[in-house]
Protein backbone atom coordinates (compact mmCIF):
# COMPACT_ATOMS: atom_id res chain seq x y z
CA UNK A 1 0.00 0.00 0.00
CA UNK A 2 1.15 3.26 -0.99
CA UNK A 3 2.30 6.32 1.65
CA UNK A 4 -0.62 8.30 0.78
CA UNK A 5 -3.05 5.79 1.13
CA UNK A 6 -1.85 4.52 4.56
CA UNK A 7 -2.23 7.86 5.71
CA UNK A 8 -5.37 8.42 4.22
CA UNK A 9 -6.92 5.53 6.09
CA UNK A 10 -4.82 6.17 8.95
CA UNK A 11 -6.84 9.84 9.01
CA UNK A 12 -10.11 8.29 8.27
CA UNK A 13 -9.55 6.14 11.80
CA UNK A 14 -8.37 9.03 13.36
CA UNK A 15 -11.80 11.03 12.28
CA UNK A 16 -13.81 8.10 13.49
CA UNK A 17 -12.55 8.42 16.13
CA UNK A 18 -13.47 11.43 17.01
CA UNK A 19 -16.54 10.91 16.10
CA UNK A 20 -17.12 8.10 18.09
CA UNK A 21 -15.59 9.73 20.91
CA UNK A 22 -18.11 12.71 20.54
CA UNK A 23 -21.41 9.91 20.27
CA UNK A 24 -20.26 8.14 23.85
CA UNK A 25 -20.33 11.56 25.96
CA UNK A 26 -22.11 12.86 28.73
CA UNK A 27 -25.00 9.61 29.30
CA UNK A 28 -23.43 7.32 27.21
CA UNK A 29 -19.40 8.30 28.77
CA UNK A 30 -21.44 7.40 32.50
CA UNK A 31 -22.83 4.20 30.95
CA UNK A 32 -19.12 3.08 29.66
CA UNK A 33 -18.07 3.64 33.53
CA UNK A 34 -20.81 1.67 34.60
CA UNK A 35 -20.66 -1.53 32.03
CA UNK A 36 -16.85 -1.33 32.73
CA UNK A 37 -17.65 -1.62 36.64
CA UNK A 38 -20.08 -4.42 36.33
CA UNK A 39 -17.22 -6.58 33.76
CA UNK A 40 -14.59 -5.85 36.27
CA UNK A 41 -14.92 -9.93 37.58
CA UNK A 42 -15.15 -11.38 33.89
CA UNK A 43 -12.17 -9.09 33.14
CA UNK A 44 -10.42 -10.75 35.94
CA UNK A 45 -10.93 -14.10 34.59
CA UNK A 46 -9.84 -12.80 30.74
CA UNK A 47 -6.88 -11.58 31.44
CA UNK A 48 -6.02 -14.80 33.86
CA UNK A 49 -6.86 -16.52 31.03
CA UNK A 50 -4.55 -14.80 28.91
CA UNK A 51 -1.36 -13.58 30.76
CA UNK A 52 -1.72 -16.48 33.63
CA UNK A 53 1.74 -18.32 32.67
CA UNK A 54 4.78 -18.04 30.79
CA UNK A 55 7.14 -14.69 30.56
CA UNK A 56 5.79 -11.05 29.41
CA UNK A 57 6.09 -10.73 26.10
CA UNK A 58 5.80 -14.70 24.98
CA UNK A 59 2.81 -16.26 23.38
CA UNK A 60 1.89 -18.56 26.53
CA UNK A 61 1.65 -14.83 28.43
CA UNK A 62 -0.64 -13.52 25.83
CA UNK A 63 -2.80 -16.48 26.27
CA UNK A 64 -1.34 -18.11 22.88
CA UNK A 65 -0.21 -21.60 22.17
CA UNK A 66 2.91 -21.16 20.29
CA UNK A 67 2.76 -24.99 18.69
CA UNK A 68 -0.13 -23.62 17.24
CA UNK A 69 -1.14 -20.31 16.86
CA UNK A 70 -4.20 -19.24 15.28
CA UNK A 71 -3.75 -17.74 11.78
CA UNK A 72 -4.22 -13.62 11.99
CA UNK A 73 -6.80 -11.93 10.79
CA UNK A 74 -4.98 -9.19 9.28
CA UNK A 75 -0.99 -8.37 9.08
CA UNK A 76 0.48 -5.35 7.96
CA UNK A 77 4.26 -3.75 8.29
CA UNK A 78 4.70 -0.11 9.50
CA UNK A 79 7.71 2.02 10.17
CA UNK A 80 9.99 1.01 13.65
CA UNK A 81 12.19 3.03 14.96
CA UNK A 82 15.71 1.17 15.50
CA UNK A 83 18.71 2.97 16.20
CA UNK A 84 21.05 2.80 12.50
CA UNK A 85 18.59 2.39 10.83
CA UNK A 86 15.98 4.30 9.12
CA UNK A 87 14.38 1.46 6.71
CA UNK A 88 13.36 -0.68 9.79
CA UNK A 89 9.81 -1.91 10.24
CA UNK A 90 8.17 -4.13 12.40
CA UNK A 91 5.17 -6.36 11.02
CA UNK A 92 2.48 -6.37 13.39
CA UNK A 93 -0.41 -9.25 13.34
CA UNK A 94 -3.92 -9.25 14.68
CA UNK A 95 -5.41 -12.69 15.73
CA UNK A 96 -8.75 -13.84 16.15
CA UNK A 97 -11.23 -12.00 19.04
CA UNK A 98 -12.43 -13.94 21.32
CA UNK A 99 -15.59 -13.27 23.39
CA UNK A 100 -15.71 -14.41 26.99
CA UNK A 101 -18.57 -13.51 29.14
CA UNK A 102 -18.94 -9.62 29.20
CA UNK A 103 -15.01 -9.40 28.10
CA UNK A 104 -13.29 -9.42 24.86
CA UNK A 105 -10.16 -10.53 24.54
CA UNK A 106 -7.62 -9.31 21.62
CA UNK A 107 -4.21 -10.98 21.09
CA UNK A 108 -1.58 -9.43 18.76
CA UNK A 109 2.13 -10.42 18.00
CA UNK A 110 5.10 -7.51 16.86
CA UNK A 111 8.51 -8.55 14.98
CA UNK A 112 10.70 -5.79 14.33
CA UNK A 113 12.70 -6.58 10.88
CA UNK A 114 15.68 -4.54 10.81
CA UNK A 115 19.51 -4.81 8.49
CA UNK A 116 21.24 -3.39 11.44
CA UNK A 117 21.92 -6.78 13.44
CA UNK A 118 21.36 -6.59 17.54
CA UNK A 119 25.06 -7.32 19.42
CA UNK A 120 24.52 -10.48 21.54
CA UNK A 121 24.73 -7.82 24.59
CA UNK A 122 21.88 -5.52 23.25
CA UNK A 123 18.90 -5.91 24.99
CA UNK A 124 17.37 -4.93 21.90
CA UNK A 125 14.11 -2.33 22.47
CA UNK A 126 10.61 -2.32 24.28
CA UNK A 127 7.16 -1.88 22.37
CA UNK A 128 7.34 1.79 23.37
CA UNK A 129 10.74 2.54 22.04
CA UNK A 130 9.69 0.76 18.81
CA UNK A 131 6.70 2.66 18.24
CA UNK A 132 9.17 5.66 18.57
CA UNK A 133 8.48 6.58 21.94
CA UNK A 134 5.59 8.68 20.97
CA UNK A 135 2.55 8.54 23.49
CA UNK A 136 1.36 5.13 24.78
CA UNK A 137 0.34 1.99 23.23
CA UNK A 138 -3.76 2.10 23.16
CA UNK A 139 -5.67 -0.17 20.75
CA UNK A 140 -9.06 0.07 21.10
CA UNK A 141 -12.57 -1.91 19.26
CA UNK A 142 -14.74 0.60 17.32
CA UNK A 143 -18.52 -1.28 17.40
CA UNK A 144 -19.78 0.82 14.26
CA UNK A 145 -23.23 -1.07 14.43
CA UNK A 146 -24.32 0.69 18.26
CA UNK A 147 -21.62 3.89 17.32
CA UNK A 148 -19.53 3.07 20.45
CA UNK A 149 -15.75 3.18 21.11
CA UNK A 150 -14.38 0.36 23.92
CA UNK A 151 -11.16 1.41 25.28
CA UNK A 152 -9.19 -1.15 27.14
CA UNK A 153 -10.63 -1.41 30.45
CA UNK A 154 -8.29 -0.09 32.87
CA UNK A 155 -8.99 -1.68 36.44
CA UNK A 156 -5.63 -2.75 36.36
CA UNK A 157 -2.66 -1.62 33.86
CA UNK A 158 -0.84 -4.75 33.53
CA UNK A 159 -3.54 -7.21 33.84
CA UNK A 160 -6.19 -5.83 31.59
CA UNK A 161 -2.99 -4.96 29.03
CA UNK A 162 0.66 -6.23 28.05
CA UNK A 163 2.97 -4.09 29.33
CA UNK A 164 4.71 -2.11 26.49
CA UNK A 165 7.86 -0.94 28.21
CA UNK A 166 8.01 -3.82 30.82
CA UNK A 167 10.10 -6.13 28.28
CA UNK A 168 12.46 -6.00 25.61
CA UNK A 169 12.85 -7.81 22.40
CA UNK A 170 15.29 -7.68 19.46
CA UNK A 171 14.92 -7.63 15.81
CA UNK A 172 13.99 -10.70 14.64
CA UNK A 173 12.20 -11.59 17.67
CA UNK A 174 8.58 -11.58 17.99
CA UNK A 175 6.36 -9.86 20.98
CA UNK A 176 3.22 -10.99 21.83
CA UNK A 177 0.23 -9.02 23.91
CA UNK A 178 -3.08 -8.93 24.76
CA UNK A 179 -5.28 -6.71 25.41
CA UNK A 180 -8.83 -7.09 27.09
CA UNK A 181 -11.99 -4.62 26.27
CA UNK A 182 -15.58 -4.78 27.42
CA UNK A 183 -17.52 -6.88 24.96
CA UNK A 184 -20.46 -5.13 22.85
CA UNK A 185 -23.83 -7.03 22.89
CA UNK A 186 -24.81 -10.23 21.84
CA UNK A 187 -25.69 -9.61 18.75
CA UNK A 188 -22.70 -7.79 17.71
CA UNK A 189 -20.68 -10.55 15.37
CA UNK A 190 -17.93 -8.43 14.07
CA UNK A 191 -15.56 -4.90 14.90
CA UNK A 192 -13.22 -2.64 13.91
CA UNK A 193 -9.80 -2.88 16.03
CA UNK A 194 -7.60 0.22 15.61
CA UNK A 195 -4.79 -2.15 17.18
CA UNK A 196 -1.58 0.84 16.78
CA UNK A 197 -0.89 3.64 15.34
CA UNK A 198 0.71 3.90 12.16
CA UNK A 199 -1.52 0.52 10.73
CA UNK A 200 -4.51 0.63 8.86
CA UNK A 201 -8.08 0.23 10.92
CA UNK A 202 -8.81 -3.29 10.96
CA UNK A 203 -12.49 -3.49 9.16
CA UNK A 204 -14.43 -6.43 9.57
CA UNK A 205 -12.93 -8.21 12.61
CA UNK A 206 -15.53 -11.16 13.96
CA UNK A 207 -15.89 -12.12 17.04
CA UNK A 208 -15.75 -16.24 17.75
Amino acid sequence: MSPISRTALSAAAAVLALTLTACSSGDDADKQSADDAQTQESTEESSEAAGSKGESGSAEAAGLDPNNLPDPVATQDIPATVKGDDEATMTVQLFPLKRKGETLVAQFAFTVNSEKAADEDDPGDNLYGYLGRNGSWSPFLVDSQNLRKHHVLKYSVDKAQTDSVGTNFKPGQTHYAFAVFAAPPPDVDEVEVSVVDGMNLVTGVKIS
